[in-house]
């Protein structure tokens, strides 16, 4: 019987507690759940709305922040979104002020959502062909919102972002402005971390990305991505880098001795240091006659005379002509290459429209016309002898792929045109200066 009571007593005291805890959650949820979603929407949406002067957004693109970062300058008026950048397709003006819609909602949680075209976020989301896109998100989770700071994760990709107030007596032309003058004037894709003369790294830019380095050992065993942004004063990696026990991450640039030298406490002896790689070429050291080799996919290897003349003096050039076909070639003064972007040519000898990329883009490339050049696909130059001066063209990212092809469209208007099918395909390219003396 006394078995019994226990048993009674303990079933009556677990109903009392679960009814103490029922009574607590009651206590602290006292409002909906759709109540508290709408609260936080609210919430969100004036903190948005109640910075004069805009935000300012590190804009991470690819997964795990692959492709690295740009800045986006955005003001919120409750329903519009203002939108500037540094960077965008061929023909945007850096700071050029664009407008679409922007919503703040609730689904599973707050989210920030672009959900009107704006060429500036969503050609980062938008469709490259074979279901394809940079990595970039357009909709985000609001982690969380402050006067002084709002944290985004990207719904897809899952990067994290952070969103600050433009200072109040800063236009957002000077921003942008300060911004593209620090990367004009640290050119220069190699750097060594240093402290005191002791090389502790190699940072190499890389191609194909908005802003990242490798970061070699001192020796090159060993490499890691980094990420990071330009910002007005330098760069900034987007999370620590652990050196020697000594985490950096923000960097501020010095014009006269040339140099990143890093701002974070207990590091500010330690900085990033440019030089120039090994064979550097300047502009004036590609103008010239060569003998192209062009072993075509359908006709094998030929050769002809080509030129390489100035376009735009010490940034592009006109290579004339390749199977009829003239291209523009960008010089890139990072690195002392030259780049054989994605682009729309013409033809000497038909009426039809072309454009051409590394092969293996088949006729999707077209949708490179809305992005920044640093992201299209494209070829650059290998070098393989000095003299005669001798190089290949090879894919930007990784230099294996060393095949141009140029595809054929029916209209100059790529997206909507039919596609003909490609035109040309070369394998390789390989160039031959000529002797200029003779």
């Amino acid at each position: 019987m006394k078995k019994y009571l226990s048993i009674y007593t303990l079933l009556a005291l677990a109903c009392i507690v679960l009814q103490s805890c029922l009574f607590s959650e009651e206590e602290i949820f006292d409002e909906s759940s759709a109540n508290r979603a709408t609260a936080d929407v609210i919430k969100c949406q004036e903190i948005l709305k109640d910075v004069p002067n805009g935000w300012k957004l590190e804009y991470y693109i690819g997964s795990n922040y692959s492709a690295g970062a740009i800045t986006l300058l955005m003001k919120f008026d409750g329903k519009q979104v203002e939108m500037a950048s540094e960077t965008g397709a061929e023909s945007y003006k850096p700071g050029t002020i664009i407008t679409s819609l922007y919503q703040v909602k609730s689904e599973q949680s707050t989210m920030l959502t672009f959900d009107s075209y704006n060429p500036l976020i969503h050609m980062f989301s938008g469709p490259l062909g074979l279901n394809m896109n940079l990595g970039g998100d357009y909709e985000f989770i609001i982690m969380s919102a402050t006067p002084d700071k709002v944290i985004l994760q990207g719904k897809k990709y899952k990067n994290i972002m952070e969103m600050t107030p433009m200072p109040k007596d800063i236009p957002w032309r000077i921003q942008i402005e300060d911004i593209i003058n620090i990367e004009k004037d640290a050119f220069l894709n190699t750097y060594r971390m240093e402290k005191g003369r002791q090389v502790l790294n190699y940072f190499i830019r890389n191609n194909g990305t908005m802003a990242t380095f490798s970061a070699y050992s001192a020796d090159y065993s060993s490499a890691r991505s980094l990420p990071y942004i330009y910002t007005e004063k330098g760069l900034k990696l987007q999370s620590p880098y652990n050196v020697n026990g000594l985490e950096v991450q923000n960097f501020k640039w010095d014009r006269k001795s040339r140099l990143f030298v890093c701002t974070d406490a207990g590091a500010t002896d330690i900085v990033l240091k440019e030089y120039y790689p090994e064979n550097y070429l300047q502009y004036e050291d590609y103008i010239g006659t060569y003998t192209a080799t062009i072993d075509d996919y359908d006709e094998g290897p030929t050769s002809q005379s080509v030129t390489i003349s100035p376009k735009v003096r010490g940034e592009s050039y006109t290579l004339k002509s390749i199977g009829g076909f003239n291209f523009t070639l960008q010089y890139d003064k990072a690195s002392g290459k030259l780049v054989l972007d994605s682009q729309s040519i013409s033809s000497t000898s038909s009426s039809s429209y072309y454009f051409a990329c590394a092969a293996g883009v088949e006729g999707y490339a077209h949708t490179e016309l809305s992005l920044p050049s640093r992201l299209r696909n494209g070829l650059v130059n290998v070098t393989t002898n000095s003299n005669p001066f001798t190089f290949y063209f090879a894919d930007k990212a990784s230099q294996e792929n060393t095949s141009l092809i140029i595809w054929a469209y029916s209209s100059d208007e790529y997206s909507t045109s039919g596609l003909m099918g490609y035109w040309s395909w070369y394998n390789s390219i390989l160039m031959v200066k000529e002797n200029e003396s003779n």
